[in-house]
């Protein structure tokens, strides 16, 4: 698709500059420039954040993307569930982590064509600002003019990286490597030719320019929303410099560049004005709707007007999170079941026996501990639901969905009680101190103690008691088993280990574990290197 649009476009060019004596090519109209007014530009912006859920249902590339951290790692099993309902192939050949030369075919829709999507709305919006020399609209006697355009290029910027990001995770072996494997565009199709060639990128390329980007963004994005000066969508869901920050950090961190990542996660967590801090309970960072957000959360999806504009978004709504999420996504009731449970038999991705055990969750019965029941994130934001008719507890709700056995589920998503209505968390300060944590223990100018007031300030918000006297491989396994903890079910389990260089293990899957360079990487959809002609150089 994304190579479909390239030829209307470049076609559009060819015909509008041929002079033909057929009337069917006479221009009513003359060409324009894409973008008219600053208005034009601020739709543009719009577009561009609107891409990342690409076109039509279930295809949005953030809540796809969290599936690959989870099923290739050890943090998930494949729920029995009972007759009738047949796991998703996709998430079985990822949980079984088949990696050579496969093509999964999920990601196609949901992250190869959203994420070209959003790069190429991105690249059109830089063009017209750098074409300009960041003053598109020089007769624009608005005072904030200049403010606005630079916003709106950061934004640009930052939406490029967040696209490349996770087409980068789905389709690219960790950095570094230089294979050049995916389209790699940071400009528009000018003619034809172009249209039908792009140039490939390595993830050594990719990743640099990721970087790029995201330092752009945080040096031209304002640190939070004026009102006034901005546009009124700029207020609720979209990024601003901490958010272009603390993505820099993550990815830093994935690069194995730990100094630089320090860098990102002080200015985020240090000196953000007050705006992010860890004083409500874990539940407020995901149960909001609308032009809201909890405390510590820096960047979310809205749900409530996908198009910034106010429309309807439910179509928009991301929808892959079920699988592995106890609420429905048709959700219509708050309830503890979660409402409409026959509505959404596509769930079989619960936490593994590992997770619970290795965190102190459950015991060696598959029974809940007093620590689980302590914990504010396990209380508020899991459900463990038993098999139906047994008795025991809360029953499994659904009436499609008959496992037997007893599993534990994430419950992050669809908590609003509207239907297809829940904001979804992408960047929040728990997951920055908890990095940063991990740094100040193991890579960057090493502070225990200040990394173990990290930790703690993560554990005490979770309403469980701070650690004391905790160093060397002690304090790190306490990181690592925190973080598994705070970010379970958000898809950071295998990226953070892979940051880490440690080796993912195989957790339910039996003993053992994989290297952590492993190929957790889909091979390009046919329909881009049946077509791309750089594939057949």
């Amino acid at each position: 698709m994304k190579n479909i649009i390239k030829i209307v476009v470049a076609l559009g060019l060819i015909f509008s500059s041929t002079s033909c004596e057929d009337e069917y090519f006479d221009l009513i109209n003359p060409p324009q420039a894409p973008f008219q007014t600053t208005a034009d530009l601020e739709n543009g912006v719009i577009g561009a954040y609107y891409t990342l859920t690409g076109n039509g249902g279930f295809r949005a590339i953030f809540d796809c993307g969290r599936i690959i951290g989870e099923a290739y790692a050890d943090g998930v099993q494949l729920a029995d569930q009972g007759a009738g309902y047949p796991v998703n192939g996709d998430a079985e050949d990822m949980y079984n982590r088949l990696t050579a030369g496969t093509q999964i075919a999920l990601y196609d829709n949901s992250m190869f064509r959203s994420g070209y999507f959003t790069v190429g709305h991105a690249n059109a919006g830089l063009g017209f600002i750098e074409g300009s020399d960041f003053d598109p609209f020089p007769l624009d006697t608005d005072v904030n003019k200049d403010e606005n355009i630079n916003r709106m290029a950061g934004e640009f910027y930052f939406l490029r990286a967040y696209a490349y990001y996770w087409i980068a995770r789905a389709y690219l072996p960790t950095y570094p490597n230089d294979e050049d494997r995916i389209p790699f565009r940071l400009n528009q199709a000018g003619n034809f030719d172009e249209a039908v060639t792009s140039d490939l990128g390595s993830a050594t390329e990719v990743y640099e320019q990721i970087v790029a980007d995201l330092r752009e963004a945080k040096n031209l994005l304002p640190e939070r929303y004026e009102e006034g000066v901005h546009h009124p969508s700029y207020a609720d869901g979209r990024a601003n410099k901490f958010a272009a920050s603390a993505l820099l950090a993550k990815v830093l961190f994935h690069m194995r560049r730990y100094d630089e990542a320090l860098v990102e996660l002080n200015f985020v967590i240090d000196q953000n004005g007050g705006d992010y801090d860890l004083s409500e309970e874990p539940i407020e960072a995901f149960n909001k709707t609308g032009p809201v957000r909890g405390k510590e959360v820096i960047w979310y999806y809205t749900l409530w007007g996908g198009d910034g504009l106010g429309g309807s978004s439910n179509w928009k709504h991301p929808g892959r999170l079920s699988w592995y999420n106890a609420s429905n996504r048709d959700n219509t009731d708050p309830s503890p079941t979660g409402g409409n449970p026959e509505n959404n038999g596509g769930r079989f991705l619960p936490a593994s026996d590992s997770f619970l055990e290795a965190v102190g969750w459950q015991d060696a019965n598959g029974d809940e501990t007093a620590e689980a029941l302590q914990d504010l994130r396990y209380i508020q934001l899991f459900k463990r639901f038993t098999p139906k008719e047994s008795g025991i507890g809360v029953e499994e709700p659904r009436a499609n969905f008959a496992p037997n056995r007893t599993y534990v589920w994430g419950d992050k998503y669809y908590r609003s009680g509207v239907r297809r209505s829940t904001n979804v968390v992408i960047l929040r300060l728990a997951d920055m101190y908890l990095l940063r944590a991990v740094i100040r223990a193991t890579y960057s100018n090493v502070d225990e103690a200040a990394a173990l007031a990290d930790l703690n300030v993560v554990r005490e918000r979770a309403g469980i008691a701070p650690l004391a006297g905790l160093t060397g491989a002690d304090l790190v396994n306490a990181i690592h088993n925190e973080r598994w903890i705070e970010m379970s079910f958000e898809g950071d389990r295998l990226f953070y280990l892979q940051g880490n260089e440690v080796d993912i293990p195989d957790g339910d899957r039996g003993a053992g574990s994989v290297p952590w360079d492993s190929n957790f990487y889909s091979e390009v959809p046919d329909f881009e290197t049946d077509f791309n002609q750089a594939y057949f150089n």
